[in-house]
């Protein structure tokens, strides 16, 4: 286990982020944040990824003033169109079919910080 005398936080409700780091033996704290992500469908996703890491970030700091702060979003794109986090479970439901058998593109963006 990676155990730094500048504590680590993950600003993540992801419960696949967090694993990332356990997989990879980093010691860190979980932070949630309520994070309204507003997401225009005709911005690049790139610049959408990047700009919700960075507003997730200045969040997360309004909250731990000393420490390391990892924050990250991504998102997926089909057709042109970017698919939003799924609200229930028939949503995911529609979603898995929309993914089935098609190409798509994932983005993610993320934002580190070491006070």
């Amino acid at each position: 286990m990676l155990k730094t005398k500048t504590p680590i936080y993950l600003a993540s409700k992801s419960p696949r982020r967090k694993k990332l780091l356990k997989q990879i033996n980093i010691q860190f704290k979980s932070i949630d944040l309520h994070f309204s992500e507003k997401i225009d469908n005709g911005d690049d996703p790139i610049v959408i990824v990047k700009k919700l890491a960075l507003e997730k970030l200045n969040a997360a700091l309004l909250k731990i003033k000393k420490g390391i702060v990892i924050t990250a979003d991504t998102i997926v794109v089909a057709d042109n169109h970017i698919l939003g986090k799924p609200s229930n479970r028939k949503d995911a439901k529609r979603i898995l079919k929309l993914l089935s058998g098609r190409t798509h593109c994932v983005y993610t963006g993320f934002a580190v910080y070491n006070s």
